[in-house]
């Protein structure tokens, strides 16, 4: 009879999918006290070391998840990007927040959330390669004796063979390896998403009568967030997380701190024409958010979290 009975309960456990099905990420990491983070190695501004402490629009996202959740959080940063979701799969982290696109064949092994941000794929080119009138990627079709850099393991490097000869393509470790080879004359383009192009651009104008940045959008990806399958109620509240950032005005805040005002970069941006509700500082709810942000990174700092 007993025996039914647990049979009974299992059955209905697969048919309607309880919880009772599911390992309880939410509960575990409540119960641990930390949430293990997994960032980019480098990818200015959503993860970089800054005076020594590890900052960026990911890490502030990372930090304000863990606040929600009540739990402190732990960064790791897999030396490279093919690392992310083995090192999330064997229990090295909880939760990827490192500019992953969502693509389907990564879809095969991990559950993503709703996207929090939006790309293209863009271009750094030496000035003298740019065709008349080109402001894209795809301009760069035709031209000869291209020697393009690429972010290896990335949507970059997939796209890039597929548009290019094998013998044209040099891979790097990361997005900075690659624009570096490119100063350095190893390579004479280089692909990245969007907003690392955008932003160096901006904190380089040193660099602005030789490379030029190929900005026009060819692609529409989206960056999210990515878990271990198999826990639905973590994935929703995930995404109802990124709602209320969204909603709430947080979200919008950070993309204008770190990407129009940056301070992170020391340098003095490009003045920008376009306002944003972010902008409007006035706004004492905003005004709250962003006091609320700052109180968040100055106990980061104080408990050191532990990364590698």
């Amino acid at each position: 009879m007993k025996l039914m009975k647990w049979s009974i309960i299992a059955i209905l456990c697969v048919v309607i999918r309880t919880p009772c099905l599911f390992a309880g990420e939410i509960e575990q990491i409540r119960a641990k006290g930390e949430i293990v983070v997994s960032l980019n190695k480098g990818y200015p501004p959503f993860s970089m070391m800054t005076d020594n402490q590890i900052s960026g629009l990911d890490v502030d996202l990372a930090t304000l998840l863990a606040d929600y959740l009540g739990v402190r959080v732990r960064f790791i940063r897999p030396e490279s990007y093919d690392q992310q979701i083995p090192r999330l799969l064997a229990g090295d982290s909880d939760i990827i927040i490192a500019a992953m696109t969502r693509t389907v064949e990564r879809g095969l092994k991990v559950s993503f959330t709703d996207p929090y941000f939006e790309i293209s794929q863009a271009a750094l080119v030496q000035r003298e390669l740019v065709p008349v009138g080109a402001d894209s990627y795809f301009d760069l079709l035709e031209t000869d004796q291209l020697r393009l850099g690429v972010k290896a393991d990335t949507t970059h490097e997939k796209f890039a063979l597929e548009l290019f000869p094998e013998k044209a393509i040099r891979r790097y470790p990361t997005a900075d390896a690659a624009a570096d080879g490119l100063l350095r004359g190893e390579v004479n383009a280089m692909v990245a998403d969007s907003p690392f192009v955008r932003v160096w651009r901006d904190t380089h104008p040193e660099h602005y009568l030789k490379i030029a940045a190929l900005l026009a959008p060819v692609t529409k990806e989206y960056y999210a967030f990515a878990i271990r399958q198999g826990d639905p109620v973590f994935l929703n509240w995930l995404n109802l997380f990124i709602d209320q950032i969204r909603i709430d005005g947080t979200l919008e805040l950070l993309e204008y701190e770190y990407f129009e005002q940056m301070p992170w970069a020391k340098k003095k941006a490009a003045a920008k024409e376009k306002l944003t509700r972010a902008q409007l500082l006035k706004n004492k709810f905003v005004a709250r958010k962003k006091a609320m942000i700052e109180e968040r990174r100055k106990a980061l700092m104080k408990t050191k979290p532990d990364y590698d």
